[in-house]
């Protein structure tokens, strides 16, 4: 995934943006939109009216991703999208409060969802096909939300820790001093599940 400005054609800070970088950018944003904001809209719009007439239990459960509440650099088109989803969302929580919604916030799930990334480029991280979370264990995640009824599921749990710090003490987080201490986290709990 690729920095916003690098989207648009901005190489360095002595670079400006061209018409092609700014629509190029544009394109590119249309695209995450339509997968990460209008899909979950549509799904939205769709199933409300039917769960609220049909089902004694309704329940929706919105598949994010910890980007939606974690500001990570190179993921500024996915996390914004995410993130306007699960606006979305809690606010059709509080419009319609007898139903019942889950939110689950992952982080990289395994397997290559970042070779189809809109935004392109090399994945900088850890492979995420070795690395990333389980996707049965994601999957027993949202199977359990929904059964309990559980409203927001972070996982690995401890990165609610970074979204709390986020609010309590941006420096930190803009400093990546943040990001270093959650990958070190994460670098353990893989090490334990292993």
């Amino acid at each position: 995934m690729k920095p916003l400005m690098v989207l648009a054609g901005v190489e360095d800070a002595t670079s400006m943006s061209s018409a092609a970088g700014i629509q190029h950018t544009a394109d590119i944003a249309a695209a995450a939109l339509a997968g990460n904001y209008t899909g979950p809209l549509v799904a939205a719009v769709t199933f409300i009216p039917m769960l609220s007439q049909t089902s004694r239990s309704p329940s929706i459960l919105l598949l994010s991703s910890l980007a939606a509440v974690v500001a990570a650099p190179t993921r500024t088109l996915y996390g914004s999208t995410k993130s306007a989803a699960l606006m979305l969302y809690q606010s059709l929580s509080i419009e319609h409060p007898r139903i019942r919604f889950s939110f689950i916030l992952p982080s990289t799930v395994e397997g290559d969802f970042r070779s189809g990334a809109v935004d392109g480029g090399p994945v900088r991280e850890q492979d995420p096909a070795k690395s990333g979370l389980k996707r049965g264990t994601v999957a027993k995640a949202c199977l359990r939300a929904v059964d309990w009824g559980t409203r927001d599921v972070f996982m690995p749990s401890y990165y609610r820790l970074g979204h709390l710090i986020f609010w309590i003490w941006p420096g930190l987080y803009h400093h990546h001093l943040l990001h270093i201490l959650l990958q070190v986290l994460y670098s353990v709990f893989i090490t334990e599940r292993s």
